[in-house]
């Protein structure tokens, strides 16, 4: 019996370790689910809603909170963009999946939400039940403290009523403006004030429609680069 236990013991010992497979990267495993299925989403258009949630789904696995956003084709390309909502702390997992990104034709991916063009933001009107935030009205002021940049924005009808709401959908439309990663990255704060009641003041104040121009001229001369 102990000759048995012995000789058991050697052929376990010298049998071959069995190594466990690498766990698969959850990015890999998205961009892997894409391809196998990215002809049947090329036709998201016939029911948006039911492929987005589809993309979703997927997604999320990777990274709870991600996003993706989808547009109609141009020239046979459909541009899909991975966004964080927003979400600094989400900023590193878009970079990675997008990184990781496989060529496919006729898909052009995107890192974030990007900047909307002027002639589309002159026509971006903002519309609730309670108030109108119209662009081509609305102003700024900078403010620059810390070496940080502070923006404050100014609309008709700003009141401690409907401050959140104006400040949320407000900051939908710097996201436009600035492109979701500068909105987030290159400006500390945001703050929404009622527009000043005397034309000196509010002449003191600079276009929104000109605030991506100002935030880039800002860092270019903060950053100049060396010789």
């Amino acid at each position: 019996m102990l000759k048995w236990l012995t000789l058991s013991f050697l052929l376990i010992a010298a049998s071959p370790a069995v190594e466990a497979p690498a766990p698969i990267d959850p990015g890999d495993q998205f961009w892997g689910w894409f391809m196998k299925n990215e002809s049947r989403l090329r036709h998201f258009q016939s029911s948006p809603d039911k492929y987005l949630q589809e993309i979703l789904v997927e997604i999320r696995k990777v990274r709870p909170g991600l996003v993706i956003e989808l547009e109609p084709p141009k020239n046979g390309v459909i541009d899909l963009t991975v966004s964080a909502d927003g979400n600094k702390d989400l900023f590193p997992a878009v970079q990675a999946l997008v990184r990781k990104a496989p060529k496919i034709p006729g898909w052009k991916i995107v890192a974030f939400r990007q900047r909307v063009s002027q002639n589309k933001l002159k026509t971006m009107i903002l519309k609730t039940d309670s108030f109108e935030l119209d662009p081509n009205k609305m102003k700024f002021y900078p403010f620059v403290e810390d070496d940080s940049l502070d923006i404050v924005v100014y609309t008709e009808g700003v009141n401690a009523d409907n401050y959140e709401e104006i400040g949320y959908a407000g900051l939908l439309l710097v996201d436009n403006i600035l492109g979701e990663y500068d909105c987030v990255m290159k400006v500390r704060s945001y703050d929404f004030h009622d527009m000043p009641a005397f034309k000196e003041e509010r002449d003191s104040l600079k276009p929104l429609l000109g605030l991506a121009n100002y935030v880039d001229r800002y860092y270019r001369e903060k950053n100049p680069k060396k010789p």
